[in-house]
């Protein structure tokens, strides 16, 4: 975000806040008609633990790039925000009372660095204690319905409940029965035929997806929901869902903790506005009737633009997060700067502060001493940000945890060490599914080893190098569709000799070779889905070891279009299919399980014989590894037969399960004190990322000869 001030306006609205204190500015809107411009308002400071009552506002800086900025008076000052600002100022400005609200764009002088790292800071405090967060998605759009037309057949605003501030304009809902007499005329209005003659193409039909959403929060399964089976009507609806989860603001970081310690959040779309509460238990509903009336394969319709399926993952993506915060469940911070990775920031160092007030602990050193964490510092570089953030997971995990999942953008592309992670580098869709199974496999089979860094740049651990790969297929595009990831499998298949021939072999991690190619396609794992009481349960649970048949494999690669599960359109209406008509449900599983598993991902056979899928970066000539401390083995390439001389380098333990460890010719330390380098480290290792190694899972390497422990270099 970037406010326009020259450094005089700016010294005037910004007095030095006290950092030591917890003190926090907050801005008083003055009241004002709807369409009466400039919006005025003044600057005020609080002491945050004694504030008057305000409101906290959630909103994306722009919601487009084609809306000019806009003034306002700021203490009599000129201020130019950006226009989504403006138009969240302006919707929730009040006619004849001032609104006290937080908003940091405004609140905080962007221009200090340390008032930007203090505020950040006590961010969480920020939203916990104001009386309302108001969420604003934006304004509505040109083809947006927003019930216009219903005005005068019923009342259809609250009057006087969470964040109206007496604006006649807004249409609330509740998500209860205050919101029956809008449902009756919204849906007795469509029964009458009265908007029959309305565009229908392009139509958003916003006012009928938060009817949708209500009926869903009520209980009401999708599959009973008359005018999503309709197909006069559906289109619209679903049109209007997909423009209220298009907007910026769902695919911004900040927003995740503004969301998450918010005692009442709301949510405004133009002058339509609905509890939080009500959003989220439409999604819980869709969710688990997914599950309980089989609705995968109905409404087709509905899934196209990801629809209802969209919005049911994004919604549950911070509602479960907001669950275990209320009840005071711990965050680990890997878990969540994971989960909420694909989210957007301008300042790539948001990309880790925005989710650090959902960080209650980083743990404890074995001392007893609290672990060092990570703390918002703008003066920092992003790369040392980053840097920091990894070497803090790593100690908290006590593991390699943090080196799995996607790190950079290939070797080469970036300026940090390979084994940090570039938050800022977008994952593969399913990465956040395939890196949270990891704790299914042992591949050092408990042995933790030691986690040493030299300097900057390299990270020191035990591990052994198995074997190196001599073949690589294409990548498995995410995204593609059965029909093409078939065609790549096929491909993938057809490297093995004799197998897609039908010859019986044996694989050097035992068993079949068949079955280690196509237990090597899902990671091993099955996905099951059963409700067990109330709840409905979806796990990942590894497969038995004893040879099993190939079912769920076997069908989806013969599927074909007639087979597949698929809906109706009788009278307008669609129906459901009839069982003769529905997928299996293992064919359906294993799909998933293909996309979770393999997604984005490559497969490579080594000269030994093993065969697993790597990044898609992964090359001929790449060594696989089973590193002490990760649950995965690992890919590493060589980095060019190069040598790193430590000068007197800091050498860092991160963890170590044995009181000293070797780090270096001559170099003992011990753990949590600092001791200097000099040695030359030879065969050094870029980090390409983690690997499924069939046959290398569950630390059966351990039981052969090719289990020599070394010290393994990365930089």
């Amino acid at each position: 975000m970037s406010l326009r001030l020259n450094p005089r306006t700016s010294q005037y609205l910004y007095p030095q806040l006290d950092l030591g204190a917890r003190t926090i500015r907050l801005i008083e809107l003055f009241p004002g008609a709807f369409s009466e411009l400039p919006i005025r308002c003044r600057l005020i400071e609080q002491d945050l633990s004694y504030s008057l009552p305000y409101k906290a506002l959630s909103y994306s800086w722009k919601s487009d790039g084609a809306s000019p900025d806009v003034d306002i008076l700021c203490n009599s000052k000129h201020l130019c925000i950006s226009a989504n600002l403006h138009a969240a100022l302006q919707r929730l400005r009040a006619s004849q009372d001032i609104v006290r609200v937080w908003v940091d764009a405004i609140c905080i002088n962007q221009q200090n660095d340390s008032e930007r790292a203090n505020q950040v800071g006590i961010m969480r405090q920020i939203y916990q204690n104001s009386s309302e967060v108001l969420i604003w998605l934006g304004q509505s759009g040109r083809y947006d319905d927003m019930g216009d037309w219903m005005q005068g057949k019923t009342r259809v605003d609250g009057g006087g409940a969470h964040g109206t501030h007496g604006n006649p304009g807004i249409v609330q809902w509740f998500g209860d029965q205050r919101d029956v007499p809008k449902l009756k005329s919204y849906f007795s209005s469509a029964l009458e035929q009265e908007i029959g003659s309305r565009p229908e193409e392009r139509t958003c039909d916003i006012f009928g997806a938060f009817c949708v959403l209500h009926l869903l929060a009520s209980g009401i399964p999708v599959n009973k929901i008359w005018h999503l089976r309709h197909v006069r009507y559906s289109a619209r609806i679903v049109n209007g869902l997909n423009a209220i989860m298009g907007k910026a603001w769902w695919r911004r970081i900040w927003v995740v903790q503004e969301t998450i310690v918010a005692k009442n959040p709301v949510l405004y779309y133009g002058n339509l506005c609905a509890p939080w509460r009500m959003f989220a238990l439409a999604a819980v509903e869709y969710d688990t009737g997914r599950v309980r009336d089989k609705l995968d394969g109905i409404f087709s319709h509905l899934n196209s633009g990801q629809s209802l399926a969209h919005f049911t993952r994004v919604i549950m993506e911070v509602e479960s997060t907001r669950r275990s915060w209320e009840k005071l469940e711990p965050m680990a911070p890997l878990t969540v700067l994971r989960k909420f990775r694909t989210r957007l920031a301008t300042d790539p160092r948001d990309k880790v502060f925005a989710v650090l007030g959902l960080i209650r602990s980083w743990g404890k050193e074995k001392s007893g001493r609290a672990m060092k964490g990570v703390a918002p510092d703008y003066t920092v570089p992003t790369s040392q940000v980053f840097f920091q953030t990894t070497e803090a997971l790593i100690r908290n995990t006590r593991s390699l945890a943090a080196l799995v999942g996607a790190l950079q953008g290939g070797i080469g592309q970036s300026l940090m060490p390979s084994w940090v992670t570039d938050w800022n580098y977008p994952p593969s869709v399913n990465e956040h599914v395939r890196v949270g199974n990891i704790q299914l496999y042992d591949a050092a089979k408990y042995l933790s080893g030691s986690v040493t860094v030299h300097g900057q740049s390299i990270l020191e651990t035990p591990g052994s190098l198995i074997d190196r790969v001599d073949y690589v297929g294409r990548v498995l595009e995410d995204g593609q569709g059965r029909n093409r990831a078939k065609f790549t499998i096929v491909e993938w298949q057809k490297s093995l000799p004799g197998l897609s021939r039908g010859i019986t072999r044996e694989y050097i991690g035992g068993g079949s070779l068949y079955a280690a190619f196509w237990r090597t396609l899902c990671s091993d794992l099955e996905f099951a889905q059963y409700a067990d009481g109330a709840a409905y349960i979806r796990e990942f649970r590894r497969l038995p070891e004893q040879e099993i048949k190939d079912e769920s494999y076997a069908r989806w690669l013969i599927d074909d279009e007639q087979s597949r599960r698929r809906t109706s359109l009788v009278g307008g209406i669609w129906v459901e299919p009839t069982s003769g008509e529905i997928e299996t449900e293992s064919k359906k599983a294993f799909q998933y399980l293909l996309e979770c598993a393999s997604g984005g991902r490559r497969f490579f056979r080594t000269s030994k014989g093993y065969i697993g899928t790597g990044p898609a970066d992964t090359n001929l000539g790449d060594s696989v590894a089973v590193l002490m401390g990760s649950r995965v083995p690992f890919i590493l390439r060589a980095d060019d037969g190069r040598s790193h001389k430590c000068s007197g380098q800091p050498v860092r333990v991160l963890f170590s399960e044995r009181s000293a460890y070797q780090a270096g010719k001559g170099a003992r330390i011990d753990e949590d004190e600092a001791r200097y380098c000099h040695a030359l480290h030879q065969r050094c290792h870029h980090v390409v990322g983690d690997a499924y190694v069939h046959g290398l899972m569950t630390g059966e390497i351990k039981r052969t000869n090719e289990w020599k422990v070394e010290p393994i270099y990365m930089v």
